[in-house]
């Protein structure tokens, strides 16, 4: 009786402290939030300063210089009320979203976290707000004791410009959050905590979390979600640390369950890991979901190569070609499918040692395929409505071959490389 009575209380202890960490460890992402709300709250104060003004001077104009200066004057007002800058008409526009797991912890996985961390710089490159990013990084490698260049994680076989832990980073979940229950909590916005199991679907006797906004994935029917997963995998699983795996059927019912929710308007799931195609098999009567792997079945998904001074990869192949082709000027105005035909094509299969396999299957309710475009998932619409430059296919190719000799010249052979 008195071990029992002893596991209970250790229990509770657990308990206690994971409701801690929960309740009172994100109090930087609190204040976060409430500096957020209070940058749009005058962004639309000024808005409607500027509009009042501009009204006003349109009734000076008409009265002194006739019915042509007070057009001009109401013209700007107008400007002013629609500009995307000062939180016009791009509220009600579709609003997009991205989820970026690195899945593995111990040293050795460092490739993982760089993935992770090098799709997060692009998409925050091409406007994507911190906001609506939920970031997850399963270790700490820019602390670790072996890092020789502390601080920091780089992407580059050699070199220092490449860092991609840099003082903007906001990680949402680090360690032990990183977990298959979080991430389909994120997923579903079903942010409970079951004292008895931690992986349990069932809520009853759970408790509600009282989480930042920042670890929440605040989407809706109008929201376009990217969704990338990296780490060691198999047949239909993703494993989580070494100790836990998230599964293609996990996936599928979240899935479902968030297109009945209301979650999404559109979902592109990227996964960069061995048979990493087997994640999606499982995707049976879902909607406007593309889903993206960089191997099938029974392929691996190889490193790109080792850096000296660390010791090991740094990056996995597939997402390398990913952030370099997104490199390129106007790279929002690229397609979907010339991305993913392009990585179909010899050279880059013969780069990547691994089939990519791209299923559309489940697009059924979308756009035509030729239409869905990088920015529709990559980049926020609010900064591609901005730009006016055309799209030239002549200087896109240009830049394509520039892009790829920075990532094909010179490979060692497969030996050299490590699977992921």
């Amino acid at each position: 009786r008195e071990r029992e009575r002893e596991r209970e209380r250790e229990k509770q202890r657990e308990t206690e402290m994971r409701r801690k960490r929960f309740h009172d460890d994100d109090f930087a992402s609190k204040k976060r939030d409430v500096l957020r709300r209070g940058r749009r709250l005058n962004s639309r104060f000024c808005r409607l300063l500027l509009c009042l003004l501009f009204l006003l001077l349109g009734f000076v104009s008409v009265e002194q210089s006739g019915l042509e200066g007070g057009r001009c004057a109401w013209w700007l007002c107008g400007a002013f009320a629609e500009d995307d800058h000062f939180g016009g008409r791009h509220e009600q526009k579709t609003n997009n979203h991205a989820i970026l797991v690195d899945a593995s912890r111990f040293w050795f996985n460092y490739r993982h976290a760089a993935n992770t961390l090098a799709i997060y710089k692009t998409i925050k490159r091409l406007g994507i707000p911190d906001e609506n990013i939920i970031l997850m990084v399963a270790d700490d490698y820019a602390c670790n004791s072996r890092n020789v260049r502390a601080g920091e994680v780089f992407t580059d076989d050699s070199g220092y410009e490449n860092n991609v832990y840099t003082e903007d980073i906001e990680v949402d979940y680090r360690g032990d959050e990183v977990t298959p229950a979080n991430v389909l909590r994120v997923l579903l916005d079903a942010h409970y905590y079951n004292s008895e199991e931690d992986e349990s679907d069932d809520d009853d006797g759970s408790v509600l979390l009282n989480l930042p906004n920042s670890k929440r994935l605040r989407t809706d029917e109008n929201s376009n979600i990217l969704f990338y997963l990296t780490g060691h995998g198999g047949d239909e699983f993703l494993k989580f640390q070494d100790q836990k795996e998230i599964t293609a059927m996990d996936l599928q019912n979240a899935f479902t369950k968030m297109r009945e929710m209301k979650r999404y308007n559109e979902l592109l799931f990227v996964v960069d890991t061995c048979q990493a195609g087997t994640m999606f098999k499982r995707f049976n009567g879902l909607r406007n979901i593309i889903a993206v792997a960089s191997s099938m079945k029974g392929e691996n998904s190889y490193a790109h190569g080792t850096r000296n001074d660390i010791g090991l990869a740094v990056s996995d192949r597939f997402t390398r070609f990913l952030y370099e082709y997104l490199k390129r000027d106007n790279a929002e105005e690229i397609t979907l499918r010339e991305v993913f035909q392009r990585a179909q094509s010899p050279q880059i299969r013969s780069y990547l040692m691994s089939t990519v396999q791209v299923d559309w299957s489940n697009y059924v309710d979308g756009r035509q395929l030729g239409d869905v475009k990088v920015g529709d998932f990559f980049a926020n619409a609010h900064s591609r409505r901005k730009k006016s430059r055309t799209f030239n296919a002549q200087k896109s190719n240009e830049k394509d071959e520039e892009a790829y000799a920075t990532i094909l010249p010179g490979f060692a052979t497969a030996s050299a490389f490590t699977s992921a």
